[in-house]
C-alpha cells in the first residue's frame, strides 16, 4: 500500500512539474486592445491587428507559445513590474522616463505623431503648422494620462495647459467640445478621429514628432530582451514585415491614404 501511495505521489509530482514548466514556457504579452488597426479585437472579440501579429511571430521564434493580455494602456508598466505579463507589444513609445522602469527593445516601428484640433480653435488662430501651434500662448492641450505627447507639449509649447484624461476617447471628446484646443496623437488613431467628428475637428498634418515604438520587457530579464531583439533585427530579412504588409497595407491605406506599413517603419534618418 505504502508503495502505491509513493508511486502516486512521484506521479503526481511529475505532472505538477510539467504543468509547471507548459506555464511558464507561456509568452504573456499585455496590450491594449483599443488601438486598430495595431492592437484591437475581431467581431468574434479574438485579438487581432499588427502587434498582434507580431506577438506571435515573436512567440514562434522564441518557440513559445503566446497570451495576449488586454490590459489599459496605463497599467501596462505596472503589470510587467509585478509579473502579470512578460513583455509589452503595445505601440509603446521609447522615452527616459519609462527606460527607467522597464527596458526597451530596440525600435521596430516609428510614429508619426500629428494633432487632432478644434475645428474653431484652428480656424481663429490659422493653425498650418508645428511652429504656429506651439507658439500660441496657453494652448488647452488634452492627453491620456501617462501619454508620451505630455511631455512634448510641456517642452516645446509656450505655457500649455495640460489636462490628462483617462483614455483617447475622453480626450477625442474634450477636443470635439472646444473644452481642449489640440490633441496630439498616432497618425492612424488621428484620422479616425478626425473622420469620426469632421464637423468639429481639423487635423495638423505637420508631424509633431516622430516617436520610435519599443517592445517592454523587465529589468531583470536580460535574456529575453537579447532575444527580442534579435527577433527585431531580422524582422525584414525574415518576412515578418512582408506579412504585415501584405495583410495591413490596404487597411492602413483606408485611414492614410496611399500609406501602408512602410508608413511606420522607416525612421528620421
Amino acid at each position: 500500500m505504502k508503495k502505491i501511495v509513493l508511486a502516486f505521489t512521484i506521479l503526481l509530482f511529475i505532472t505538477l512539474l510539467s504543468a509547471c514548466g507548459a506555464k511558464d514556457n507561456t509568452l504573456r504579452v499585455g496590450m491594449d486592445l483599443r488601438w486598430p488597426p495595431f492592437e484591437t479585437i475581431d467581431s468574434d472579440s479574438n485579438p487581432t491587428g499588427i502587434s498582434v501579429d507580431l506577438a506571435y511571430a515573436l512567440g514562434e521564434y522564441l518557440d513559445r507559445d503566446v497570451e495576449i493580455v488586454d490590459l489599459e494602456f496605463g497599467s501596462l508598466i505596472t503589470a510587467l513590474e509585478t509579473n502579470e505579463i512578460d513583455i509589452i507589444i503595445g505601440s509603446m513609445s521609447i522615452t527616459d522616463e519609462r527606460a527607467l522602469k522597464i527596458n526597451f527593445s530596440e525600435p521596430y516601428f516609428y510614429f508619426p505623431l500629428i494633432t487632432v484640433l478644434n475645428k474653431g480653435f484652428a480656424t481663429e488662430n490659422t493653425v498650418l503648422t508645428k511652429e504656429d501651434l506651439f507658439t500660441i500662448d496657453g494652448v488647452n492641450f488634452v492627453a491620456p494620462k501617462t501619454f508620451v505627447t505630455i511631455g512634448i507639449t510641456e517642452s516645446e509649447a509656450l505655457n500649455p495647459n495640460i489636462l490628462e484624461v483617462n483614455d483617447a476617447s475622453a480626450a477625442v471628446l474634450e477636443v470635439v467640445s472646444g473644452a481642449a484646443d489640440a490633441f496630439i496623437i498616432s497618425a492612424s488613431s488621428a484620422a479616425e478621429y478626425h473622420a469620426a467628428n469632421p464637423a468639429t475637428t481639423e487635423i495638423l498634418w505637420d508631424p509633431i514628432d516622430l516617436s520610435p515604438i519599443g517592445m517592454g520587457m523587465n529589468k531583470s530579464d536580460t535574456d529575453l530582451l537579447e532575444q527580442v531583439n534579435q527577433f527585431i533585427e531580422g524582422l525584414e530579412e525574415n518576412g515578418v514585415y512582408d506579412d504585415l504588409r501584405d495583410t495591413y497595407d490596404s487597411i492602413i491605406a483606408e485611414g492614410l491614404p496611399g500609406q501602408g506599413l512602410d508608413f511606420y517603419i522607416h525612421d528620421e534618418d
